[in-house]
């Protein structure tokens, strides 16, 4: 008998608890008859089917809730497809994966399937699976800077931080000019949290360097700082920011976020230096 593992790898969907699991073939069927549109329930029927080591009926079944769920329900039939690729990734070839994506790409939202098909994979371990898709889809969407990050999250991942920086080049090469900032900067966070922090610095660095007025920029560095924990390069950060020549509204969210860190991490001088150098900033605002 298979064991039933459809469920967790379907992350994407919301918990529903309730009545008790339906315990037989009989009771899926009652309940599909009776919510046609769900994909919790259908999933939750093959996913009995696979426990009971049914894997082709689980696949006909499978087809049989894509052809039944309205085509309305666009997100419901994605569910169906996503989990559908987990079955096969699971108990299936990695042929029979590839061919199956290949037929939910032409009958779902493209961009989104190959992305969800990329963590199948990724979790799974199945790097060549992987490489093809990551391949496919910055081709196919070379503008969309969510498909180039998760590209540079996986290389990350991965250990691979040349690869890495190969695919933000890459990128920048294609996406529209007004995605670069926000490119940049993401691959920035990811390496701050999967990757490298000095080189996410020196990201965030190179950045303010043309961008220094733009104070979302500044809060994410912050935030990254902080939740590295080094309080010396923190307070240098606050500094550098709240010398920033910027409108009085972003001077007061920087001033604040810099005394609740210190009231949160530091000393009572601290906290008297952060209030200190605020009022100097309002009377010099005054004088001006």
């Amino acid at each position: 008998m298979l064991p039933c593992r459809i469920l967790p790898l379907s992350p994407w969907l919301p918990s529903q608890q309730g009545d008790a699991a339906p315990s037989s073939i009989t009771e899926y069927e009652q309940l599909v008859l009776s919510t046609p549109n769900s994909s919790y329930v259908w999933i939750q029927y093959f996913a009995f089917l696979i426990s009971l080591g049914e894997l082709d009926k689980a696949r006909a079944l499978a087809d049989r809730a894509l052809q039944t769920i309205s085509y309305r329900e666009e997100g419901e039939k994605f569910n169906v497809w996503v989990a559908y690729l987990n079955m096969e990734n699971l108990y299936g070839s990695e042929d029979a994966s590839l061919a199956l994506l290949s037929r939910a790409l032409a009958h779902t939202d493209a961009r989104r399937m190959y992305l969800a098909a990329v963590d199948i994979f990724e979790r799974t371990h199945k790097e060549g699976l992987v490489e093809q898709c990551l391949k496919a889809m910055t081709r196919k969407f070379s503008d969309s800077a969510e498909v180039w990050l998760r590209a540079v999250r996986y290389r990350l991942a991965s250990g691979d931080a040349e690869g890495a920086r190969k695919t933000l080049d890459r990128s920048l090469q294609s996406l529209p000019q007004f995605e670069h900032i926000r490119m940049i900067s993401q691959t920035g966070l990811l390496e701050f949290k999967i990757g490298d922090a000095e080189r996410g610095r020196s990201i965030f660095e190179g950045v303010l360097r043309n961008y220094p007025k733009r104070l979302d920029l500044w809060s994410v560095y912050l935030d990254q700082e902080v939740a590295a924990g080094d309080p010396q390069r923190i307070r240098a950060l606050f500094e550098r920011a709240t010398h920033l020549q910027l409108p009085p509204k972003k001077m007061k969210f920087l001033f604040k976020r810099y005394l609740d860190y210190e009231k949160a991490h530091g000393t009572a001088a601290g906290v008297e230096h952060v209030k200190k150098r605020a009022l100097e900033y309002v009377e010099a605002q005054a004088a001006a």
